[in-house]
């Protein structure tokens, strides 16, 4: 699945009009971003804990890329660099400590294919190591948590991005919205830890893919 949406990614870029006219990379520098998001992985939702309770609908992220210009053609820009977040979903499953939270940490490469009179419409694609927990975390004694479960995978993402500030005249910043869908499987979730009694049992149920991420940030060249 992984190589598959790559594969497309990259031949979505390659067969842009125009993507062979290729001249010295672009002059507007360096691509940064800081963003928040609101998340929703439908897998987590549908895990089936051993005791009562499930996860929320939707989490939050915060997160930020930086990319730079590699290509240029005459309609577009291709561009390289790194995205990652950190992401948390809460729940109403009951652990001795407190209620038990989903983590998310990921760090990737990506690409842009940056198109438009100001580039500031763009396709995403990448690859990158994704780390996930679940752990009951203290909301009144800071550093007191119990994990139990946690694995690490790497995945694919593909998504769109459309810099709304850097579009108007003379403005090189401003506001960006982005839609981002990740791919990557854990497996399924059991109990790898048990504090008191189990949460999720000899098998909850699999975590994978597509987690959505619907980011609005700040985006700046």
């Amino acid at each position: 699945m992984i190589a598959r949406i790559l594969l497309f990614s990259g031949l979505l870029l390659l067969g842009t009009p125009g993507f062979a006219e290729d001249t010295a990379p672009a002059s507007e520098g360096m691509r940064s971003e800081v963003w928040l998001a609101v998340t929703s992985w439908p897998a987590l939702g549908d895990l089936q804990p051993v005791t009562s309770g499930g996860f929320d609908a939707a989490g939050f992220g915060l997160g930020g890329a930086v990319h730079w210009p590699v290509r240029q053609s005459g309609n577009g820009e291709l561009l390289i660099g790194l995205d990652g977040f950190i992401a948390a979903t809460g729940s109403n499953i009951s652990g001795v400590i407190d209620d038990v939270l989903a983590r998310h940490l990921y760090l990737g490469g990506s690409v842009k294919w940056a198109f438009g009179d100001a580039r500031n419409v763009q396709l995403d694609a990448g690859l990158g190591f994704h780390l996930a927990d679940m752990a009951e975390v203290s909301t009144e004694y800071i550093g007191i948590e119990h994990e139990a479960w946690e694995a690490s995978r790497v995945g694919a993402f593909v998504g769109a991005t459309w810099d709304i500030g850097a579009g108007r005249a003379d403005k090189t910043s401003g506001l960006s919205l982005s839609l981002k869908v990740h791919f990557v499987d854990f497996g399924t979730i059991h109990d790898e830890d048990v504090l008191v009694a189990p949460l999720f049992g000899p098998n909850a149920g699999q975590l994978d893919g597509p987690i959505y991420l619907l980011q609005i940030g700040w985006a700046g060249r």
